[in-house]
């Protein structure tokens, strides 16, 4: 039974149907993980590059079984795939969206909120996912910063009533004003907000910081793991969208931004 069901979810369409809406608690087994570095943020925002990177390093456990690691670790802290902890382990929570006040319930755990610019996280939305993907993040927490008039077309029509790139810029609203309740209600010691773009043109400085927060020992070789992706693309698209982003979005970024402390 156990190797059954742990087959029977090969993707995110799969677990929202069986995990997320049969009443299963998200993080329902997190407690059972000691000191675990959770790892979270808007999609396409770095959470991967980073959660991965922390996984491999000395002393954390790989726990990944499928093609997707944040799938595989979504089954594990749901307890639909059983898992007998060995030691230290990583998870990446992205997928939490609206369901994300579970992380209050639970207390043996350091976060790292990674943000980054909308211009790049929703060029990355709109041309580097699938249209699916963006959909479920759309209903799970964008659909909730919806006017009025526009949840009811939503409603009515679904998410192809909506503007593509309105359907990302308030994903992307609604999981970065995550941040601000996480930030009044975790304690410093267990939170730590970077921003990806810093993160990768200042590694050498940085990288130490974060190894530091969660009590890990720092290798110089790990900055070798992280890499700048091509910005150009995502620069165009800022300019040609500039006055959408600018009105939507970055306000919602910039006052995120006072909130890191490194």
């Amino acid at each position: 039974m156990t190797e059954y069901r742990r087959q029977n979810i090969k993707s995110w369409a799969q677990f929202d149907r069986r995990v997320r809406f049969s009443g299963l608690k998200l993080l329902g087994q997190l407690d059972h993980f000691q000191n675990t570095i959770l790892i979270a943020g808007c999609q396409r925002s770095g959470t991967t590059a980073l959660s991965r990177l922390i996984t491999g390093s000395e002393g954390m456990i790989n726990f990944q079984f499928g093609k997707d690691d944040e799938l595989d670790a979504a089954l594990i802290l749901s307890g639909w795939v059983p898992c007998q902890p060995n030691g230290r382990y990583c998870f990446q929570t992205t997928y939490l969206d609206d369901s994300f006040p579970e992380y209050f319930e639970h207390d043996d755990y350091k976060m790292i909120w990674v943000l980054r610019n909308p211009s790049s996280v929703i060029y990355s939305m709109l041309y580097n996912w699938k249209i699916a993907a963006l959909n479920r993040l759309f209903s799970h927490c964008g659909s909730a910063l919806l006017k009025e008039k526009e949840n009811r077309r939503y409603e009515h029509f679904g998410a192809f009533s909506i503007s593509r790139l309105q359907r990302a810029c308030l994903s992307y609203n609604a999981k970065t004003l995550q941040i601000l309740t996480l930030h009044d209600k975790l304690e410093d010691n267990r939170l730590l907000i970077v921003d990806y773009e810093s993160l990768i043109s200042n590694k050498n400085e940085l990288l130490p910081k974060i190894y530091q927060f969660v009590n890990l020992p720092y290798q110089e070789r790990y900055c070798e793991k992280l890499h700048a992706g091509s910005l150009e693309k995502a620069n165009i698209f800022r300019e040609r969208n500039r006055d959408i982003l600018e009105n939507m979005c970055m306000p919602i970024y910039e006052k995120a931004c006072r909130l890191m402390t490194i």
